[in-house]
């Protein structure tokens, strides 16, 4: 992504076709927009909790340690859009880390006032292949009437460690929609929890993943509806090869009060490889009886019949291949509202996928 617009620029309050920061510090207060550098404080990650690092002795070490060091916040932003508001092109943040930036304890608070749209895409990358450990929690209120779009594009390096925690409280007939892709990082721990609290909330989160060599991911998504008629929808697709590890937890939960609420989730993966894991754990909690659930997951291989056909058609063996990985995972990619976005995350499949 080129950068379009200076921290500079941006205080000027001159938009162009996009806003993109680079994570240096800012104070900046326009019409409808406000972008200040988080505080520095202590932050522990939630990643701490067992759950998460339960039968992971050097994980655990290793996060352990990390914290013991930089338990303060060095990175982020406090976000908000005013009341009324509706940001007209997308704000990008771009987290590189690298050899000298290697250790990141990130926290962003996102707020959107009553009637407000915004579209905000995290971009986390490396720089090098040195080896880094970034943890951030983002913390996302959206108020009635309002559209939050958030895009969290995950491409660390072999050597990284990735925490990513993130919660979102939805208010009145507000609405969220989360794309997150991963698809980098040695290892990857990620929650997303969604609480829909007002009547007609809506909250819809869009998982794309693609794990290959030995990465290790966890992918933690909880939707929870309290307000009535509220909708919340979890979908994730994937691809896992060669000798790639997968664990995804998947929660529904009805709250008292959610009359009539109405929830899904689902996931779909294809593995490339006899030797790739994936684990699958969808729960559906229910504390209201006038309320609509479900949840359903597969996992499946590529056949030699669907390779077969595809190459009786002038394929080679890797076309079929990459043929089949987009069929299964662009449904999602599709979604994503940004052109150049979509075109990043297929660019990082394709090298994966060849091993470019």
């Amino acid at each position: 992504m080129d950068i379009l617009m200076s921290q500079t620029d941006l205080g000027k309050n001159v938009y162009p076709g996009k806003i993109e920061l680079d994570g240096s510090r800012i104070d900046f207060s326009g019409e409808g927009l406000i972008i200040r550098s988080g505080e520095t404080r202590k932050l522990l990650s939630p990643f701490l909790d067992v759950e998460y690092i339960a039968g992971k002795a050097e994980r655990v070490e290793k996060i352990k340690g990390f914290f013991s060091l930089y338990s303060f916040i060095n990175a982020g932003y406090h976000i908000e859009i005013l009341k009324g508001y509706k940001l007209d092109r997308p704000l990008i943040i771009n987290q590189y880390s690298s050899n000298k930036r290697s250790r990141i304890n990130e926290y962003n608070y996102i707020f959107l006032g009553e009637d407000s749209a915004a579209t905000i895409v995290f971009d986390y990358s490396n720089e090098d292949e040195s080896e880094t450990i970034h943890s951030r929690v983002t913390e996302i209120q959206v108020a009635d009437n309002a559209v939050a779009n958030i895009i969290k594009l995950q491409r660390g390096n072999n050597s990284s460690l990735n925490l990513d925690y993130n919660t979102a409280e939805v208010y009145g007939a507000g609405e969220i929609n989360w794309y997150t892709i991963e698809v980098g990082s040695r290892e990857s721990i990620s929650s997303y929890h969604t609480e829909l609290k007002g009547y007609g909330s809506g909250g819809f989160l869009s998982s794309i993943y693609f794990v290959d060599q030995e990465r290790d991911f966890d992918l933690n998504y909880t939707m929870e509806l309290t307000g009535a008629r509220s909708l919340g929808r979890i979908e994730s697709r994937g691809v896992l090869m060669d000798k790639a590890r997968k664990m995804f937890r998947g929660n529904l939960i009805f709250n008292t009060g959610a009359v009539r609420a109405d929830g899904s989730e689902k996931e779909t993966v294809l593995l490339l490889s006899p030797e790739a894991r994936s684990e699958t754990i969808p729960a559906l909690y229910c504390g209201e009886e006038d309320v609509s659930g479900e949840h359903a997951a597969s996992a499946g291989r590529i056949s030699d019949k669907q390779l077969y056909y595809l190459m009786s058609r002038g394929l080679s063996l890797s076309e079929a291949r990459r043929v089949l990985v987009e069929s299964s995972l662009n449904p999602l990619i599709e979604r994503i509202p940004l052109l150049e976005i979509r075109e990043i995350i297929n660019e990082e499949i394709q090298r994966r996928l060849y091993d470019e």
